[in-house]
């Protein structure tokens, strides 16, 4: 009797280790070898048009006979009330502007001060740029020649890393742009896309190319925008 009591405190002990193994195992499984990369990407592009206020950096240039030209280098936020703030360099000039409700506040470059244009937004037009609302460039039509290119060990929080060639439903960017390259890096767990990267071929120069990084961050936090005193 106290032979097989001794015995099950030995097996005991493996089973547990064994089974808590394989529970371990089957989970890395399903976070880092089976990734379903169309169910991933619809996932991720759901989640992040669904925020309803976010950070973002948008970096675009560029490369037209042999040299490398920067369009737009800038900071902002938007709220869940739709309100915006942007901040930064568009084509070499420096920009920051507000817009709250129907009210759209711009400083000027020169004066420094703040030019109010009340009324139906000035920034309506341009509401399918990147740099005005880089959610723009997330809104696919169609995934072609999707990949996915496994888990970046070197980058915090080891995000997904997609691939795709997609159809865009953006006015701006078809106008002028084509042949798009999609680089995704979706964040594990939430599937919220952490940074777009494209390139793409100008329609009537196809030897120009445009590069455009858009970094989301502080999904869904509060963010209150107010107009400038």
């Amino acid at each position: 009797m106290i032979q097989k009591f001794l015995r099950w405190q030995i097996i005991l002990p493996v089973v547990l280790i064994v089974a808590l193994g394989s529970i371990w195992a089957y989970n890395y499984y399903l976070r880092e070898v089976k990734v379903d990369p169309q169910k991933l990407i619809v996932q991720a592009l759901d989640t992040t048009n669904q925020a309803g206020s976010y950070r973002f950096h948008v970096e675009a240039s560029l490369m037209t006979g042999g040299n490398k030209v920067a369009l737009s280098n800038l900071d902002g936020e938007r709220a869940g009330d739709g309100s915006l703030y942007l901040k930064g360099q568009m084509t070499g000039q420096p920009v920051e502007i507000y817009q709250v409700k129907e009210t759209t506040y711009f400083r000027d470059p020169s004066s420094k001060r703040w030019m109010v244009t009340p009324g139906n937004s000035p920034l309506e037009q341009e509401k399918f740029m990147a740099e005005i609302n880089p959610m723009s460039i997330l809104k696919i039509m169609q995934v072609n020649d999707l990949q996915y290119l496994g888990r970046q060990k070197k980058i915090p929080g080891r995000p997904y890393l997609l691939t795709c060639k997609p159809r865009v439903n953006n006015q701006f960017l078809n106008s002028y742009w084509q042949d798009f390259n999609y680089q995704f890096l979706v964040e594990r767990g939430s599937t919220y896309i952490r940074r777009v990267s494209l390139e793409a071929s100008h329609r009537e120069h196809p030897q120009d190319k445009l590069t455009m990084i858009v970094d989301f961050y502080d999904f869904n936090k509060r963010i209150n925008i107010k107009p400038p005193q």
